[in-house]
């Protein structure tokens, strides 16, 4: 089974404020990974 793979991504709100700027990010077959953060931060966003 393949991996995750992220490359270069990025969000922003109105066109001009980056929230995410470039973001790469690996996950290997088997990893786990979690995000935390404060209820209504964005995490399921």
């Amino acid at each position: 089974m393949a991996g995750l793979k992220l490359q270069a991504v990025t969000k922003s709100w109105d066109g001009k404020t980056q929230v995410i700027k470039p973001l790469t990010l690996d996950v290997a077959d088997g990893e786990f990974i979690v995000m935390v953060g404060p209820s209504g931060c964005g995490k399921s966003t």
